[in-house]
């Protein structure tokens, strides 16, 4: 149509639109999509287009799936952080340290680790992420040693989170659209069921709006 009308700027501007998304396809990673296109394009700026000099590139860690490059710093590797302090089951803990994998074996040249030190905003002591103390110490260059004990509190702490996941992790006894009773809510149905909370997602008969029910609440099925 375009060309019929014979409209060459628009048609060099769909030939650029083309371009950029051959450019972002290549260069991405593994999760290309078109939300992500879209989210890119609207951060791009003509500052962009410009030499990009000597700058670090910040990335989140599933942004760099698939790519590498040859310096990578992995920034606050604390427990709370990375892994998250919303990590609550076994499995979403593996999910946690295959992200950290992913991180540290993008770097070609040379992969820089670092944590925090001194209290988090709750009071509580800020440890060494358990991504760190499971890597051999002899693959390991310290700028600063870290103390003894630091790390024996660090992996006393690691223990008894481990000791918490085991008993959060309830299994899940009822399946997608069994149909079940809350003693408070009523009769509803179940929609989803999120193993990584440890709920389900239930429409009741009674309410607008889905309510998450953890795995240990008591439900009958009907």
């Amino acid at each position: 149509m375009l060309r019929t009308e014979g409209s060459q700027v628009r048609l060099d501007n769909l030939a650029e639109l083309k371009q950029s998304v051959h450019e972002y396809e290549v260069s991405c990673g593994e999760e290309a999509g078109l939300t992500d296109y879209l989210n890119h394009a609207a951060l791009f700026t003509n500052q962009d287009t410009g030499d990009p000099g000597d700058k670090v590139r910040l990335m989140t860690v599933h942004t760099a799936k698939g790519l590498e490059f040859p310096y990578v710093f992995l920034c606050a590797l604390n427990e709370g952080v990375f892994p998250s302090r919303k990590t609550r089951t076994p499995e979403a803990m593996e999910e946690e340290r295959r992200l950290a994998f992913v991180a540290m074996t993008r770097a070609e040249k040379g992969l820089y680790l670092s944590d925090a030190e001194g209290l988090n905003i709750d009071g509580s002591m800020r440890y060494p992420s358990r991504f760190i103390l499971d890597i051999d110490p002899q693959l390991l260059k310290f700028t600063a040693p870290l103390p003894e004990k630091l790390v024996r509190d660090a992996r006393d702490f690691v223990k008894a989170s481990k000791r918490r996941l085991s008993r959060q992790a309830e299994p899940a006894v009822f399946q997608e659209g069994d149909r079940v009773t809350h003693r408070v809510f009523g009769d509803g149905t179940i929609v989803a069921v999120d193993h990584e909370k440890g709920a389900y997602v239930i429409h009741f008969d009674e309410l607008a709006t889905n309510r998450s029910i953890a795995f240990r609440v008591k439900l009958q099925k009907l």
